[in-house]
């Protein structure tokens, strides 16, 4: 079972708006909107798919591949494989047509 914890103060001063540490979600805002919601739930999805440990390993190992070639850190983290799908699928059914 996923439990989403809202207005985590630290993620706050580190910028972040959420971030899922499985089997958690933590989120910035006391009221996160359903696009991060989904964005966040991607994530899940690709924990399952992939495993816990393969998921994060595979996760890190992009990023430090693409910050190797030079990529800026926001950039390297749009780079990701997980990050694409997941931005690609928060805007919910809509942008799954066409």
């Amino acid at each position: 079972m996923i439990r989403e914890i809202r207005n985590v103060r630290f993620l706050k001063r580190l910028g972040i708006n959420g971030i899922v540490l499985y089997p958690f979600i933590l989120y910035a805002s006391k009221t996160p909107g359903e696009r991060l919601r989904r964005h966040e739930m991607v994530h899940v999805a690709q924990i399952r798919r992939k495993g816990v440990i393969g998921f994060y390993l595979l996760y890190l190992f992009e990023y430090l591949l693409l910050r190797r070639r030079g990529l800026s850190h926001d950039a390297a983290y749009r780079g990701i494989s997980f990050e694409k799908e997941a931005y690609e699928l928060e805007a919910g059914p809509k942008n799954l047509i066409g």
